[in-house]
């Protein structure tokens, strides 16, 4: 039978011949029915002996079938063991080696993992001949395990393994001996000598030999204990190299420490007894030792050399063989971290853990328990020994999470002062619970909480929620951690208690407003549709504040790219604000609607939304009045009447008032920032103070959207002031930002401001990979404005690249597709005209400009900073084509721009450039003749190039001033003039550029 069938088969043949089931069988001997599922299934190959033991008497087998099962386990150890078996010992008394045969426990060693460092450290104690080791750590932690697999190890050493332990019981003195003795005595075969016959004291009545039993001494009981303290040395000394496994220390009676203590503290005497080649290795349970087991062991420190190897949890790594071994499969990374949350690496609670979750399917969700019935009675016992309030703060904690504020949780257990802090230190000394911090505890295991939660009925449950979630209210939350177990406890509730539908809905909206802020916007989504639901199925009055979570859930799914449902969401909210009459929710809703505009684009009935919204708001309200007439501004800045000039003229003024008062409120920046690209402010120094108050307001309030937005506009006003550094430290801290919030707008314009870098600096690679990803990225949300910035980019490398006349063509080709747009058209003036075709260049420059400026100056007043890249790519035409009567006005505007600080001529607000406003103005200075003004224009631009490090553009104006050298005539003019020619080609040269005519 042997050669047929494994120990897992055997055992199940065996059960269903009992009739039993694994649960019954369980029952019967005391072992979770999961680890008799896991031996059966062959998950568990190597099964404790004494764990058979158990077995056989639960299934009342015969000697015959008890043999053949153990047989089966032994055989199977021997299989998993590290080492091979083990020869005799060396060594032993002169009186007794002859007749002596060596003694030493089975190797139980099963599934052992890790553990590489402790083992080193246990090598190390046995090579010193450490007098005693102590491992110490929780339970399960695996401290026998490790003592196992060392004496595994030792035993192909020809070294003597004994091993003994104590019980809870304590059944008797000298407990943990008797096992060892009585071990060492059956080698013996009969003949123990005289002088150990005292051991009869420690085996009483189990012994005999022929007529002579072991004897009781009948002397004084203080001498009688010393003599058979040296019996035991003089035994212990006659073995030869000896390790003694003492399990469970910490229970350990008194007259097992006093030998330990006499073993391990004996100095040599001589060759007969010195015990130079003993090591006791004890394990130690750390939440369970008692104050006089922990004085006599510290006393031991200063008798012996004595050394402590604490054990935490496996790692990660370790932790996750662990699992597949238990598992018999590979999992998945989920299910390894599910388990380690859970158990924190303890060994024992991993192994029940994976077969209650192998059982289940790997079911994390299921109606089943989560807690393995073997563990929860283990930590059920430990609990139930807690005092009364230690077991409040316990189920307290185990409601609040897995760690929790002491004095929280003294509230929703209605325990404080001195009971709470009582119960803190009964908790701590059992070893539930840690201390984080002085206000802090966290439970030693997700195990521990989950056991406590589970054992609670459902009511006091629903009554600890209930008190959870009012106790954390009371701490005035901020952090989105806090507002969202907030609105979980009252989830909870609600499911039992529909009268508190409406704080429920308001927590959770609250919640959504936490995610959002902190970058988890499908959590928010989530949040926003649990709320809406609620107000939906009752929650009271809820029109309004149904509404306003409409508007919210509108405006998250709109920032993930699902246009059409946030619009619908948002047009729901839009209706249900203007039903409740509620001004603020009208604004929201209609800002969030406006955001569903594509730029450039004309939706009148938006305009006509956010100007009701405007008037119900009144003239006197400055946190989102402010904010819808900027969006207004932005929406009539395509709306080409005197009527919406007018407006957007007033809009301008309040906006400009609102923004640059010195006691501008947070929730107006806030209001502000929220609006994604809305030109709040059009000239550059402004609009970067303005961006610093939003950078700082929404780092306060840790707001990662409205700090994109901050970042943004920051990055728009450096990249004008040709603040370098400004510039590249905004568009870092806005390309963190979007990783965080993983965004696709966000992820879409970060990637255009890398590009944007990328060409300034003329790394065309770069600028190409970056521009690339940024449509990818705005192609999950369709936002066409992407594809523009990313067509005027590597519109301006070409330029760089000689590839001018092949981007002409392009650009002719998909005229039609940018219906007139400006920026395009002079763009495809510049374009034209560097590749020769000056009578189309002409012709749009005059269209753009018109005559004495006109049609420039139409609605100046608005949208200047828009107007920037169309009159410098106009400017670039004209100093190519050499129009002086178009570079005299062109010069002026430009000249007009410059008086605002603005020192870069920008292509959409952070998507390219095309050099310096220094540089235009010299080159047009050029043209109309004006040579000195041309050479201190472009020697500025030179400086503004070297700061932004824009060396493609600086090969322009050193060729620039090359040309006004040569024009201007002067002393040396030729010399110069080819000097910088030479400057510029090397330049070029380097950058791998082609030179461009002028």
């Amino acid at each position: 039978m042997l050669g047929v069938e494994d120990f897992g088969t055997s055992l199940r043949r065996f059960r269903l011949a009992a009739g039993l089931t694994q649960e019954r069988l369980a029952e019967r001997s005391g072992i979770s029915a999961n680890g008799v599922a896991a031996l059966e299934a062959g998950r568990r190959k190597s099964p404790r002996l004494h764990t058979v033991g158990l077995l056989s008497t639960a299934l009342n087998l015969t000697d015959e079938q008890r043999a053949q099962l153990f047989a089966m386990a032994t055989a199977a150890s021997a299989g998993d063991s590290v080492g091979g078996s083990a020869g005799d010992s060396a060594g032993g008394s002169a009186a007794t080696s002859a007749e002596r045969k060596p003694s030493r426990v089975e190797s139980t060693s099963t599934g052992f993992v890790g553990r590489e460092s402790e083992l080193q450290k246990l090598h190390s104690a046995w090579t010193k001949r450490t007098g005693l080791v102590l491992l110490s750590g929780e339970a399960g932690v695996g401290k026998s395990t490790l003592a196992d697999e060392f004496a595994s190890q030792l035993t192909t050493r020809n070294v003597t393994i004994w091993r003994g332990r104590s019980t809870s019981e304590q059944l008797g003195a000298y407990e943990a001996f008797i096992d060892p003795i009585r071990v060492a005595l059956q080698d013996f075969d009969g003949k123990v000598p005289t002088s150990l016959r005292d051991l009869g004291r420690i085996v009483p009545g189990l012994l005999e030999y022929g007529n002579d039993a072991l004897d009781r001494s009948r002397t004084d009981p203080t001498v009688d204990r010393r003599l058979l303290f040296e019996t035991v040395r003089e035994l212990i000394a006659g073995v030869g190299p000896l390790l003694l496994l003492l399990d469970d220390i910490h229970w350990a009676d008194a007259g097992s420490l006093a030998l330990l203590g006499f073993l391990v503290s004996q100095p040599t005497l001589d060759n007969r007894t010195a015990l130079d080649n003993l090591m006791v290795l004890g394990t130690v349970r750390s939440t369970d030792v008692s104050q006089f087991t922990s004085a006599k062991l510290s006393e031991l420190r200063r008798h012996c050399s004595m050394s402590t190897i604490t054990l935490d949890g496996l790692r990660d790594s370790e932790l996750e063989q662990l699992i597949t071994d238990v598992a018999g499969v590979h999992i998945s990374p989920t299910m390894v971290s599910t388990v380690s949350d859970a158990t924190n690496g303890n060994p024992l609670y991993v192994k029940e853990l994976t077969e209650h979750l192998v059982q289940r399917g790997f079911d994390t969700s299921s109606d089943l328990p989560f807690v393995p019935e073997g563990i929860r009675h283990t930590i059920a016992a430990r609990i139930v020994g807690l005092s009364p309030s230690a077991q409040l703060l316990l189920r307290a904690g185990s409601v609040l999470g897995s760690q929790f504020l002491a004095d929280v949780a003294g509230d929703v257990a209605g325990i404080s002062g001195e009971d709470l802090l009582s119960a803190t230190e009964d908790a701590l000394l059992s070893g539930t619970i840690t201390e984080q911090s002085a206000t802090t505890l966290a439970f030693s295991h997700g195990l521990v909480a989950s056991t406590v939660y589970e054992a609670m009925s459902k009511s006091r449950r629903l009554g600890l929620h209930r008190s959870a979630a009012i106790a954390l209210a009371a701490q005035n939350p901020t952090s989105a951690a806090e507002i969202v177990s907030i609105a979980r406890h009252w989830m909870l509730v609600v499911q039992s208690d529909h009268t508190v539908r409406s704080t429920a809905a308001q927590w959770l909206a609250r919640a959504g407003d936490a995610a959002a802020k902190s970058a988890a916007v499908d959590e928010a989504i989530t949040y926003y549709r649990q709320a809406e639901q609620l107000w939906l199925n009752g929650g009271g009055d809820s029109t309004s504040e149904r509404a306003d979570t409409l508007a919210r859930l509108g405006a998250a799914l709109l920032s993930t790219g699902e246009v059409n449902e946030g619009k619908r969401f948002l047009q729901q909210a839009f209706d249900g604000a203007e039903a409740a009459a509620n001004p603020t929710v009208f604004a929201r809703a209609a800002l969030g609607l406006a955001a569903s505009v594509r730029y450039q684009a004309v939706d009148h009935e938006i305009i006509a939304q956010l100007e009701l919204a405007i008037g119900k708001l009144g003239p006197s309200e400055m946190i989102w009045r402010p904010a819808l007439l900027a969006t207004l501004k932005r929406q009539l800045g395509f709306v080409d009447t005197p009527e919406a000039a007018v407006r957007r003229a007033e809009a301008t003024a309040i906006v400009n008032e609102a923004v640059t008062a010195s006691d501008v409120s947070d929730d107006l920046l806030i209001s502000l920032g929220s609006l994604r690209d809305s030109l709040i402010i059009d000239d550059p120094i402004p609009l970067g103070e303005f961006a610093r108050r939003i950078v700082a307001a929404a780092a306060a309030r840790q707001d990662l959207s409205v700090l994109s937005s901050a970042w943004y506009r920051q990055a728009w006003s450096a990249l004008e002031l040709g603040d370098a550094q400004l510039f590249r430290t905004a568009v870092d801290e806005y390309r963190t930002i979007a990783g965080q919030l993983k965004r696709p707008y966000e992820l879409a314009m970060s990637s255009n401001m890398l590009a944007a870098v990328a060409q300034i600096e003329g790394r065309h690679d770069d600028a190409e990979t970056f521009g690339r990803e940024a449509l990818t990225h705005a192609a999950t949300i369709e936002d066409g404005n992407f594809s523009w910035v990313y067509f005027s980019n590597s519109g301006l490398r070409a330029f760089d690249n000689g590839l001018a006349n092949q981007n002409l063509e392009v650009m002719l080709a998909v005229r039609s597709d940018f219906g007139g747009n400006a920026t395009f058209e002079a763009a495809l003036a510049a374009t034209a005209a560097t590749c020769g075709n000056h009578v189309l260049a002409n012709q749009l420059i005059e269209e753009q400009v018109g005559i004495n400026g006109e049609t420039l100056d139409r609605n100046w007043s608005y949208l200047s900073a828009e107007r920037l890249p169309v009159v410098g790519f106009l400017a670039w035409a004209c100093t190519i084509t050499g129009n002086i009567p178009y570079a005299y006005e062109l010069r002026e505007r430009l000249a007009r721009i410059a008086e605002l600080g603005v020192k870069v001529v920008r292509v959409a607000p952070v998507g390219a450039w095309i050099g310096p406003v220094a540089h235009h103005l010299g080159a047009l200075s050029r043209v109309v003749g004006e040579f000195s003004v041309a050479r201190q224009y472009l020697g500025e631009a030179l400086a503004v190039e070297d700061e932004m490090n824009g060396q493609p553009f600086k090969v322009r104006t050193l060729l620039e001033l090359a040309l006004v050298s040569e024009l201007d005539g002067g002393p040396n003019s030729v010399e110069v003039a080819t000097g910088l020619r030479g400057d510029a080609t090397a330049l070029a040269q380097r950058l791998g550029l082609n030179i461009l005519a002028l």
